[in-house]
C-alpha cells in the first residue's frame, strides 16, 4: 500500500459513527490508529481508537476477524477485564475500522523504561506475566487461538481510566484463528490441517511453527514464556536476524530457557511440550507457579512497576488510583477462573461429520476476509445469544 493510500484512509475532518478524529496515533503497513472523542447525552466526552485497514492490502481487512474476536469477549455487550471493548465498526469503500478502548503503552515500549537496559525487575514482570496469561485464556475461552503473542500485542491501560489503569491489555487479533467451533452449544475442534503456513512473529513463535505444524493453545503459552524470558533476562536469539540462524538457536534452548527462569516457572516449559494442538493446557498450574513466585517476591497489584518506582509522580499518580479502585482486580483471585473450561476441548474431533462445513457457528479466520461486516455482526449477535 502506497503512502497515497495511506494518507487517504481517514478524513480527519468527518465523524464516524459520532466520533471525532483528534490526531494519528500510528501506522504501519496495513492501515492507521487515531484517537477519536465523542461526547455522550450528558455531555461527558468519551475517548477511544479508531483502527483502519485499506480493503485493498493482500488477502482483504483483517478487522473484521477483530470484530469478530472482541465481540466474543465482549459478550452482550458487556466490558471485559484485559481485553479492549469494541465500541463499533464499519465498512467503507476503500477501507474498514473499528473504534475499541484508548490504551497506554505497550510493553515492548515499557521494557526500555530505563536506557541501556530492556528488561523489567522480577516484581514487575511476574505480576505482568500473570495478567498476560489471564487475557490469553480469555481468547482461547471463546475458542480462538491468537497466533501472534509478543510485547507489542500487549498494552497497559491509560491513567485516567480508572478501571483499566496499571492492567495489562491483549490486542491485535489479525492472526487469530478459531481452534474449536460451535455445534448449538458444543465446541468441536476443528482438524488439524496437513499443511500449515507461516503465522505469528518469528522471534516469539513456538518450536510448532518452525516446524509447520497446526498450532494449540500451547503454542501461545509458549510464544508467552518467550515473552516472560525476554523481560526477565533478554531472548538468546534476540540479536539474530537471519531467519535459518534464529530457527536453530530457538528449537535447541529449551533447557537453556527454563535455567535462567526462577525455580517456581520450571514446571511450565516441560508441560508445554508434551501437549498437541487438541489438547488443553494446565492453565492453574501456569498460574499457580507465577502466583508462587509473586508470593516469594510479596508483589501485589498495589506494589509499584518499575516505571513508577522510579519516578515520584508516577509512583503518586500510581497510589492515588489505587484508593479510587473500588475492587481488586480479577487476576488476584483467579483461581476459579484458571480452572473453568468453557470449551471443553482436550482431544481430536471424531473422525466421521466433523468438516468445517458441519459445524455451525463463528466462520472460519479466512472466511472473515470476503464477509460483509454486517454479517460478522449478525454472527457475533447470534453466537452471543447461545
Amino acid at each position: 500500500m502506497g503512502d497515497d493510500a495511506k494518507k487517504q484512509l481517514i478524513d480527519p475532518q468527518k465523524k464516524y459513527s459520532g466520533w471525532k478524529v483528534e490526531q494519528k496515533l500510528d501506522e504501519g503497513g496495513f492501515g492507521q490508529v487515531f484517537k477519536v472523542t465523542k461526547e455522550d447525552k450528558d455531555g461527558v466526552k468519551k475517548v477511544a481508537a479508531l483502527k483502519a485497514e485499506s480493503n485493498e492490502v493482500e488477502g482483504g481487512s483483517a478487522i473484521k476477524l477483530e470484530m469478530s474476536v472482541l465481540g466474543m469477549l465482549n459478550k452482550d455487550g458487556k466490558e471485559s477485564p484485559h481485553v479492549p471493548f469494541l465500541f463499533h465498526g464499519a465498512k467503507r469503500k476503500k477501507f474498514c475500522y473499528m473504534i475499541v478502548t484508548l490504551l497506554g503503552e505497550n510493553l515492548r515500549t515499557l521494557k526500555t523504561w530505563k536506557k541501556g537496559n530492556e528488561t523489567l525487575s522480577m516484581e514487575t514482570w511476574s505480576r505482568i506475566a500473570l495478567q498476560c496469561l489471564y487475557s490469553i485464556k480469555l481468547v482461547h475461552d471463546v475458542g480462538f487461538i491468537h497466533r501472534d503473542i509478543k510485547p507489542a500485542n500487549f498494552m497497559m491501560g491509560r491513567n485516567d481510566d480508572i478501571n483499566r489503569a496499571r492492567l495489562v491489555h491483549i490486542l491485535d487479533f489479525g492472526l487469530a484463528r478459531s481452534y474449536a467451533l460451535l455445534r448449538g452449544k458444543v465446541f468441536v475442534a476443528r482438524r488439524a490441517r496437513s499443511n500449515v503456513e507461516f503465522r505469528g512473529t518469528m522471534r516469539y513463535c513456538s518450536p510448532n511453527v518452525h516446524y509447520k505444524q497446526e498450532q494449540g493453545r500451547h503454542d501461545d503459552l509458549y510464544s508467552f514464556m518467550y515473552v516472560v524470558v525476554e523481560l526477565h533476562c533478554g531472548l538468546p536469539w534476540q540479536t539474530t536476524k537471519d531467519k535459518d540462524v534464529l530457527e536453530k538457536e530457538k528449537l535447541g534452548k529449551t533447557e537453556l530457557l527454563n535455567s535462567k527462569l526462577p525455580p517456581e516457572l520450571h514446571p511450565i516449559i516441560p508441560h508445554l511440550t508434551k501437549l498437541d494442538c487438541y489438547n488443553r493446557p494446565d492453565y492453574s498450574m501456569i498460574a499457580d507457579c507465577f502466583k508462587k513466585l509473586c508470593a516469594r517476591l510479596k508483589v501485589s497489584y498495589a506494589t509499584p512497576y518499575d516505571w513508577e518506582a522510579a519516578d515520584e509522580k508516577k509512583k503518586t499518580l500510581g497510589r492515588e488510583l489505587l484508593a479510587k479502585r473500588s475492587c481488586p482486580p480479577e487476576y488476584e483471585n483467579s483461581d476459579e477462573f484458571f480452572a473453568s473450561d468453557p470449551v471443553g476441548v482436550n482431544t481430536a474431533p471424531p473422525k466421521e461429520g466433523t468438516g468445517i462445513s458441519d459445524i455451525a457457528g463463528l466462520p472460519t479466520s479466512e472466511e472473515h476476509k470476503n464477509m460483509p461486516i454486517s454479517k460478522v455482526q449478525t454472527i457475533i449477535n447470534e453466537a452471543n445469544k447461545k
